[in-house]
């Protein structure tokens, strides 16, 4: 939320996209719902523990638990200067990767609890592909092998290229 109202909002894809500046009113719309999606994801998730896992900069060592090494490694990572780089620079599930062989207990916690909500989005996107693709209006067609893969993929498909290979109407 401190990014979108600092008006970093790289971590929008679409939102970077648009031609003008999203301006302040908008800016507090979004977090507005992302603060009712952190109220709904502690509902749904009350176990999942993410302090250190968005920001490890911003934790009391002493709030981890003794003994397992989570506040030793938590007092390494805060005193080394290339994580803290490396944690402004990208997202927190390719940070914790990257932290994975230097700081191996706290990676081996992140990054299970990061993994859950991308694969469940995608799943969910699944989902509505899938309703989209067997609708009532298309029920006639037969079940869908390619049409699925290409709605969930994320891969661009090249239809320019495709064109040019082909000719427009054969010569007779």
């Amino acid at each position: 939320m401190k990014n979108v109202e600092s008006k970093r909002d790289g971590m929008f894809e679409l939102l970077t996209t648009l031609k003008s500046e999203p301006n302040d009113e908008f800016a507090q719309e979004i977090v507005h719902h992302l603060s009712m999606l952190k109220t709904e994801l502690k509902h749904y998730f009350p176990d999942v523990t993410c302090a250190f896992i968005a920001n490890p900069f911003s934790v009391d060592p002493a709030d981890l638990l003794v003994g397992t090494g989570e506040q030793e490694e938590l007092i390494d990572i805060q005193a080394d200067e290339g994580a803290k780089t490396k944690h402004k620079e990208c997202f927190p599930i390719n940070f914790w990767v990257s932290m994975a062989s230097s700081y191996q207990t706290l990676a081996r916690h992140a990054v299970p609890q990061l993994q859950i909500f991308s694969s469940t989005w995608e799943c969910e996107q699944g989902f509505s592909a899938m309703l989209t693709i067997k609708s009532k209006s298309r029920n006639r067609l037969a079940v869908p092998g390619h049409d699925f893969r290409c709605a969930v993929s994320k891969v661009m498909p090249r239809i320019d290229q495709l064109v040019e290979k082909k000719q427009m109407q054969p010569s007779h």
